[in-house]
């Protein structure tokens, strides 16, 4: 089973930004706290899974070859490439 960690963050918003915030979460039916915490999460994910395509991109997994120009493939067991690629 997977632990997550919470962390709790104090952050100030602009008025009008809370109140348009509050009218969406009364729309979905949630609670201001739940709402901010559902947009910032699927924010977060989605720009990971946009940064997780890129680093598949060849133009960048073909840098690992300039830095390391005997390499023509990718050792699985190079904990480098392994860290560049997780990137």
């Amino acid at each position: 089973m997977e632990t997550v960690t919470v962390k709790r963050k104090l952050i100030d918003l602009k008025g009008p930004v809370v109140e348009a915030l509050s009218l969406q979460a009364h729309r979905q039916g949630v609670s201001l706290k739940k709402y901010i915490e559902l947009v910032l999460e699927r924010d977060a994910l989605q720009h990971q899974s946009e940064m997780a395509r890129h680093a598949t991109d060849p133009r960048i997994t073909g840098l690992i070859g300039i830095a390391r120009p005997a390499l023509k493939k990718v050792d699985p067991a190079d904990d480098r490439a392994q860290y560049l690629l997780s990137k």
